[in-house]
């Protein structure tokens, strides 16, 4: 008598729905840390910009205080707003919607009337703050001197 060979090839459908039950498990635990992680990628990128904002506000600052030019020159609202956009194309910050900068000093004949100890960055909604230490979204005291960038 001749043996009758089943070759069973493939999955049942009972396999296929534990596997598949597997894999959305695995997805609900996976998704909500690895959103976790593009929102924080996407804040160090708001850091990141808001430094290089910072940069090149005071390389334009440092600019000033080698010409002993008058800081405020630095203020769109009281200038013709050249060194703004000089800050704002040096720094390249495109997704940047304000950008205001401060001095420790308004007396215009001291060295800190053009170091930057300040800065309020606002990129999509979000604005973090520099005091002149660290950056952090709790809005540190402003200094003597302000000026608008954006």
């Amino acid at each position: 008598m001749k043996k009758i060979r089943k070759d069973n090839k493939g999955f049942t459908l009972v396999e296929l729905i534990v596997v598949i039950v597997i894999l959305a498990i695995l997805a609900a635990i996976l998704v909500p840390a690895l959103l976790g992680y593009i929102d924080k990628a996407k804040q160090q990128q708001i850091v990141l910009n808001a430094k290089s904002a910072l940069t090149a506000a005071q390389a334009e600052m440092s600019s000033l205080y080698a010409k002993s030019a008058d800081p405020d020159q630095i203020d769109k609202s009281k200038a013709s707003g050249a060194y703004a956009n000089d800050v704002l194309t040096t720094a390249d910050v495109p997704n940047c919607t304000a950008l205001i900068v401060g001095c420790a000093s308004a007396d215009k004949t001291k060295h800190a009337a053009y170091t930057i100890t300040y800065v309020a960055y606002t990129e999509g909604g979000k604005t973090i703050y520099y005091d002149g230490k660290s950056w952090d979204t709790v809005v540190p005291t402003v200094p003597a001197a302000t000026y608008t960038i954006k």
